[in-house]
């Protein structure tokens, strides 16, 4: 399932520069949020699509389906008003949830507890 993980990895690259790309930067709200969360992402993605351990964590497919969830959440909590912005947070974080909820699915029990 590394493609799943990459594809992740790639909208944290995404979130990380967004900010700049539509015109968000001068909102430190906006842009702390969308950057932190990117890094974040990218970070825990990228360390999944390298590491066939890393693969195995349970716990990393959680959280970075908890990362979706926010960009999800985000633009309603930070007052977004650009709809481009909106779009951009909720469809990144869609990906990124539907994504993790397929990792989640996908790692069979038989393959964790053989470790």
């Amino acid at each position: 399932m590394r493609w799943a993980n990459v594809v992740n990895a790639l909208v944290g690259i995404w979130f990380i520069i967004a900010p700049y790309v539509l015109g968000a930067a001068a909102r430190p709200a906006v842009l702390w949020t969308s950057v932190a969360g990117g890094v974040l992402l990218l970070v825990l993605a990228g360390w999944a699509a390298l590491s066939e351990e890393a693969r195995r964590e349970a716990w990393l497919r959680y959280a970075t389906g908890l990362i979706g969830i926010w960009f999800i959440v985000a633009p309603f909590v930070l007052s977004l008003a650009a709809r481009r912005e909106i779009w951009t947070s909720i469809l990144g974080g869609a990906i990124v949830l539907v994504l993790s909820g397929y990792l989640a699915l996908a790692v069979r029990p038989e393959a964790v507890a053989t470790r």
